[in-house]
């Protein structure tokens, strides 16, 4: 299982200044890789690739709904009813035509199965309330960081996805009644010790891609610098006399 830990590690193994510098933190490491980890993820996913993978996903099994009126979200003037998630959610990563979600589904407390919901803009779903249809399906949105279904009555959704963040403890292992058992090691664990959700094939890129922002960060060097921090240019040769 590959970690952010096991990143930083092997970030630090390439060069010999990053590995024996002790002012560029774990932290500062972490964050690179995980800038390069979006920049390369939103590539692949803009091309249509890794939607059905599990590689880049986080779920968040168990978000709590609150019903709401629906002029919360928009300037629709009616007495609308939706349900929005009690917590905020972390950031989800942006491609170039939607949010990287692989799905949210609604979540039966009783039978522990779900029905996935459909993506939809509010002002799209505010054109739908204007038309003379029954509207069976349920939707969802994202706006302003909380995520809104249409159906009132959904009181849980399961939402999978790709966040530009930690998922904090709290939201990840909620306390309700379809939330999992967790143990206090597994709620405690340093971020770091995670498994880290990327790619195989591109973890060699993201390695060598946060290696060189860091040296261009903290160091002062050329651009054809060898692997061993030895300057890769030929020394200027002695005037001709």
């Amino acid at each position: 299982m590959s970690t952010m830990r096991s990143m930083v590690s092997d970030v630090r193994s390439t060069h010999k200044l990053l590995s024996t510098d002790s002012m560029i933190t774990d932290r500062a490491i972490a964050s690179e890789v995980n800038n390069n980890t979006l920049l390369l993820v939103k590539r692949e996913t803009n091309l249509r690739k890794l939607w059905a993978t599990d590689s880049i996903f986080t779920t968040i099994p168990c978000l709590e709904m609150i019903q709401v009126s629906i002029s919360e979200c928009c300037n629709y003037a009616d007495d609308c009813t939706i349900a929005r998630t009690k917590l905020k959610i972390p950031k989800i990563a942006e491609g170039n035509y939607q949010y990287v979600i692989q799905g949210v589904y609604s979540i039966n407390a009783m039978s522990g199965k779900g029905k996935k919901l459909k993506e939809i803009t509010v002002n799209r779903y505010m054109n739908l309330l204007k038309l003379p249809i029954v509207k069976n399906e349920s939707y969802f949105w994202i706006s302003n960081d909380y995520l809104y279904v249409t159906n009132p009555d959904i009181q849980a959704v399961r939402l999978v996805a790709m966040f530009e963040q930690v998922v904090p403890n709290d939201v990840l292992y909620p306390e309700c009644c379809c939330g999992k058992d967790v143990s206090n090691d597994e709620y405690c664990m340093n971020p770091l010790d995670k498994e880290y959700t990327l790619p195989g094939y591109l973890r060699s890129q993201v390695l060598s891609m946060t290696s060189q922002k860091l040296l261009q960060t903290y160091f002062t060097l050329k651009t054809d610098i060898a692997d061993n921090g030895i300057d890769g240019q030929a020394p200027n040769a002695p005037n001709a006399t």
